[in-house]
């Protein structure tokens, strides 16, 4: 079992309220605008340059660091977990099943993760590893960090469970692993209604929904 982390595990609500703060938007406006760019084909930064001409991620993110060196900025914390997350993976380890994360993430992430005990065999950061979904090789370096804690595991035994169907459900089934595609956060309930979403093995709503479907399979 495979767990992406931004709005798999940990919801970024908190994280884009502070990003509208910070430029002095009004979450409404914040969100309607990024949700409107990204429901017409845009991405996460198309929408921030329209509320932002010029943003840069990158360029933005040092600005802020050296203004709020010990505040949260961008990052998450033990708050912004989802609830189900805890009970959810213990029933799963219960279950015999082995539990990884690896996404997408700056390397601030994986302490983050680490700290928060959440029992799972390994963690795998983009920014470690120098290499990002949707890339084929973000999905190799997956799979040879499951044949660390599995050895001799396949990619078919493999369950990857993220929110997105272009950076989660597309390459990973290209990468020959199964998918879960999560009904939840920014991108989650938009990529689920659409026709590509059936690409996916399981469209569930929540991670008890995701253990449930798992121990199925496995019982099977």
């Amino acid at each position: 079992m495979v767990f992406d982390v931004g709005e798999t595990l940990i919801d970024e609500t908190r994280i884009f309220a502070r990003w509208a703060d910070r430029f002095g938007i009004p979450h409404m406006a914040f969100f309607g605008t990024i949700g409107g760019v990204i429901a017409s084909g845009g991405t996460l930064t198309d929408g921030f340059r329209l509320l932002v001409p010029g943003f840069d991620l990158a360029t933005e993110s040092a600005r802020w660091r050296a203004e709020e060196p010990d505040g949260d900025r961008e990052h998450f914390t033990e708050s912004d977990l989802y609830p189900d997350v805890r009970p959810a993976f213990a029933a799963m380890r219960e279950a015999g099943l082995d539990l990884i994360i690896a996404g997408n993430q700056p390397i601030e992430a994986g302490p983050a993760l680490s700290a928060m005990n959440l029992g799972v065999t390994s963690i795998g950061i983009s920014d470690e590893w120098g290499v990002a979904k949707p890339r084929p090789e973000f999905f190799e370096r997956t799979l040879e960090l499951a044949d660390k804690s599995t050895p001799g595991i396949t990619a078919g035994e493999i369950l990857y469970v993220g929110d997105r169907v272009d950076n989660d459900v597309l390459p990973a089934r290209a990468a020959g692993m199964n998918t879960a595609l999560l009904r939840r956060g920014i991108y989650g309930y938009r990529h689920a209604a659409g026709p590509e979403a059936a690409q996916a093995d399981a469209i569930l709503d929540d991670l008890h929904q995701v253990a449930e479907w798992a121990m199925v399979r496995v019982a099977d």
